[in-house]
């Protein structure tokens, strides 16, 4: 795929919803050594001021390169970044929308994926950058 197969402003398809439940969460625990009790138990949640068990930031990032794989397969991601809005509640489901927010030129093209998640309400939880190498799809 090349870099004139896309402008400024291109709509990827959004994801289908990915369910974040306490199972995959704990599992997301284990597997990364974060067990953290905001994560896994409602008291330590509510304890510390929130309405209870939130997904890891860093589980939901894992979705963001899901979903890039998914539209440009085999791409380079160069960068990948996330800015957090609020938490994701354990048990919700999140969905990842994407769009080209810039073309960068250059002997392998790259160009700027702005990612937004949004949970089951359509709030958007968080918003992230992604640099793909568009010579490479």
């Amino acid at each position: 795929m090349s870099e004139a197969a896309f402008s400024v402003g291109h709509k990827f398809a959004d994801t289908e919803p990915a369910l974040l439940d306490a199972a995959r969460v704990a599992a997301y625990a284990d597997a990364s050594g974060d067990r953290n009790r905001i994560h896994l138990d409602e008291d330590a949640a509510r304890a510390a001021g929130l309405p209870g068990t939130i997904v890891h930031g860093m589980l939901m990032m894992g979705h963001f390169e899901r979903a890039l794989r998914g539209w440009l397969p085999g791409t380079d991601i160069r960068s990948l970044q996330i800015r957090f809005l609020r938490p994701l509640a354990v048990g919700a489901r999140m969905t990842i929308a994407g769009r080209v927010a810039k073309l960068l030129p250059g002997e392998v093209p790259e160009m700027i994926i702005r990612l937004t998640v949004q949970d089951d309400a359509g709030q958007s939880v968080s918003v992230g950058d992604a640099t793909v190498a568009v010579g490479n799809t």
